[in-house]
């Protein structure tokens, strides 16, 4: 590629200093074109290329100062060196911040203007280098993110496609376990046994790259918040998990508080969350250890819980332990397999998504913990987690966003009611019925329901009579108790984001 020869136009309105430096330009070998003021400077330029500009500063009719202004706005890449005298009221500052890349001090001799244009058109090639280099990254970062989004969909598509034909497989063994298709030898049921187990591993192998292609792909994981009771989230990872305690005969020790309040999260992502750190702490953990769950109490603004999942294993070499959450991340020192490298990646996505925190703490030969933050079923965290995020939604996408609040009304004694445990299961049991999958449904206990749906004003209030009826004329509350509800809804009942989210608070609270 041959090397653009420099053009450079001279401005002075002294025509021996104009042909001097002309001469100076001459010998070093570069184009130079003359002006004998501002404006035939400024013509020149508009109508043929230059690539370095040099002016005088005091010249009739438009000086150096007025001229470099008007370049720099027209012409942002040309590069300018001032000339000045010695004496003047102008500061050095002032010429560069009026366009000037560089300057001369009068007078000058043909090595100091051979330096400065040398300087120039090193800067210029340089800057010419950059942006091409800026640009052929650019390419290549938008060829990055091309493949990128192919292999998300790639990964996407074909776990889905995967997903369909396990599932048929996984029911088939079971009811082959189960004896449905007829007795089973003792190796026939050794060698279903542990295809089932592999079936089972590959699934959540699906499942695992399912949800790191949501996350690669910006769209993040998809929580759906209800309130839970730990015991029971924790009960469901290790019946998911029984077959690999029996196998490793490694035990599991639930020490949390069967009183502990509520916490408000996505209970199957949650039940994903401890089977991965269930799991991360059995491969570690030699057999007859122990998995231990327990809690280290409530945050101090009390509105988290702080629950720790440890285990009597090997521990974790330091060198690991900053590292451990990292995606495809495999410690090496400990040759054990850590699997595909993103269990804990995603653990660590999840309780981010419940706005949680999460840290591994270790000691080699020593076992490891686990220690995670969770929401309690509190007013802030309802706002936090569901009403701001889903408000800033329906703005964005300019949709419609409602609130129904569902109490229990004694008339006789005129105030609320809390219903019976068995009244209350099935109260919450009938209202998920009416409702999409895709709305939330939040209870506080026995007493007031809320429903947090995408709909506008006319729509809650139609959920709401129907809750209503259905509940009274179902039998599902005890007789003489009403039935009260309230719709709330955004923009129709607020004029704004603010306003809305204060009427919320009056309607939320917790008994």
């Amino acid at each position: 590629m041959p090397v653009e020869k420099e053009r450079i136009l001279i401005v002075d309105d002294e025509v021996s200093i104009l042909d001097m430096v002309a001469s100076y330009v001459s010998q070093i070998g570069f184009g130079a074109m003359t002006a004998e003021n501002g404006r035939e400077a400024l013509e020149r330029l508009r109508n043929e290329p230059f690539t370095i500009l040099i002016t005088d500063i005091k010249m009739p009719e438009m000086d150096g100062f007025e001229l470099m202004k008007t370049v720099r706005v027209e012409f942002p890449d040309i590069h300018i060196i001032a000339m000045t005298g010695h004496g003047v009221s102008y500061t050095f500052t002032e010429v560069v911040e009026s366009g000037a890349t560089d300057y001369l001090n009068k007078p000058f001799s043909f090595d100091d203007m051979r330096a400065k244009l040398n300087r120039a058109v090193r800067e210029r090639r340089l800057i010419r280098d950059l942006k091409q280099k800026s640009v052929e990254l650019e390419k290549v970062n938008e060829d990055f993110k091309r493949f990128d989004n192919l292999k998300s969909i790639f990964v996407s598509s074909v776990s889905h496609e995967l997903r369909t034909p396990l599932t048929v497989i996984k029911e088939f063994i079971s009811l082959m376990l189960e004896g449905q298709g007829g007795t089973l030898t003792e190796d026939q049921r050794e060698y279903l046994g542990i295809a089932h187990k592999n079936i089972l591993r590959l699934t959540n192998l699906i499942d695992t790259l399912l949800d790191f292609s949501r996350i690669e792909s910006g769209k993040g994981l998809q929580l759906k918040f209800e309130p839970a009771h730990m015991m029971e989230v924790v009960e469901d990872a290790s019946m998911t998990l029984a077959h690999v305690f029996e196998e490793k005969r490694v035990t599991l020790e639930n020490r949390l508080d069967p009183d502990i309040p509520q916490v408000l999260i996505d209970r199957n992502r949650l039940v994903e969350v401890l089977i991965n750190l269930i799991n991360n702490g059995i491969k570690f953990t030699p057999t007859a250890g122990k998995i231990t769950i327990d809690t280290k109490g409530i945050t101090e603004k009390r509105d988290y819980l702080k629950v720790v999942v440890s285990d009597t294993g090997i521990g974790i070499p330091p060198e690991d332990l900053p590292r451990v959450f990292d995606r495809f991340y495999q410690g090496q020192s400990t040759g054990i397999s850590m699997g595909s490298g993103l269990g804990l990646a995603i653990t660590k996505e999840i309780i981010e998504g419940h706005k949680g925190s999460i840290q591994a703490e270790s000691r080699l030969g020593s076992g490891t913990s686990f220690v995670f933050t969770l929401p309690l079923l509190a007013v802030n965290n309802i706002f936090q987690l569901l009403i701001q995020p889903m408000l800033e939604e329906a703005e964005k996408d300019g949709i419609f966003f409602s609130m129904i609040r569902i109490k229990f009304w004694d008339p006789k004694m005129k105030r609320e009611m809390a219903l019976s445990h068995d009244s209350w299961g099935s109260v919450k049991y009938a209202i998920q019925k009416m409702v999409r999958s895709v709305d939330n449904i939040i209870p506080f206990p026995n007493s007031l329901i809320y429903i947090f749906s995408f709909i506008d004003d006319k729509l809650a209030r139609e959920i709401g009579e129907r809750v209503a009826v259905k509940l009274t004329q179902g039998g599902y509350v005890p007789k003489g108790i009403e039935i009260q509800f309230k719709a709330y809804s955004y923009p129709q009942d607020a004029g704004s984001k603010e306003d809305f989210l204060k009427g919320c608070h009056q309607l939320i609270k917790i008994e």
